[in-house]
């Protein structure tokens, strides 16, 4: 019987040398031309499934880390935002007739929230006369009370003061973005109703919405009724 040693074939396949006499039919031509041409075939093989397995490799990385990216923006849109805690009007009497002309509320970060700039907040205010976007007024904002109110654009901007802040986030003084990035603050944001309005506020029995529209997360609603009689107060309860 013909025996074919493997290991002499592949020797040969290498240097070229491998033809019919060397392992009965299984293999022709004088100089092993088939042989080479196998080898060069295969090698082109594996390197053609070398790059496809890397470039599967960098893809499957790249859409992890896609999905990863939007997995957590999508955690932010519907966990981000503020809850609102109290609400505050000041009541003014002119000519026997009373009003809030302005409204305060406090706020707190909502459970799971990531942080919420307030100096890129935005609010709504809507009533039965007033339709008002207001931004925040940075350079009256981030400190315990209002210094000079009289220096607020009121008709197009809120201030925000701080109650409680563990790392000076909100303490800007005036300095920059007042930011709520802990569960333990609490800020105040002040409103000009008459300002906005441009009369003399709120009167008795009506109501005003108000919608806290941060940079990123959930829109805040909350809807302001002002009691059927305020006489005799100078602030009421909104809540």
């Amino acid at each position: 019987m013909f025996y074919c040693n493997p290991l002499i074939v592949y020797e040969k396949i290498i240097l070229g040398l491998y033809s019919y006499d060397d392992c009965g039919e299984i293999l022709k031509g004088e100089e092993g031309q088939v042989g080479v041409g196998t080898l060069i075939v295969f090698i082109a093989m594996v390197l053609v499934a070398a790059i496809a397995a890397a470039v599967l490799i960098n893809t499957s990385d790249l859409l992890q880390r896609t999905a990863q990216s939007v997995g957590k923006q999508a955690v932010l849109q519907t966990s981000s935002g503020v809850d609102i805690k109290t609400i505050e009007g000041h009541v003014t009497t002119i000519s026997n007739v009373n009003y809030v002309d302005f409204i305060n509320f406090t706020v707190k970060l909502r459970p799971g929230s990531d942080g919420l700039d307030l100096g890129n907040t935005t609010i709504h205010y809507i009533d039965d006369s007033s339709d008002a976007i207001l931004t925040c007024n940075i350079s009256s904002s981030g400190s315990q009370t209002i210094s000079d109110p009289s220096n607020v654009s009121w008709s197009t901007t809120f201030v925000v003061t701080w109650i409680n802040d563990d790392d000076t986030s909100l303490k800007t003084s005036g300095n920059g973005n007042p930011v709520l990035n802990s569960r333990i603050d609490i800020a105040k944001v002040y409103l000009n109703v008459s300002a906005i309005r441009g009369d003399n506020g709120i009167r008795e029995d009506k109501e005003a919405k108000i919608r806290i529209i941060p940079p990123l997360g959930v829109t805040t609603s909350v809807s302001v009724y002002i009691p059927i009689s305020i006489s005799g107060k100078t602030r009421v309860s909104l809540s």
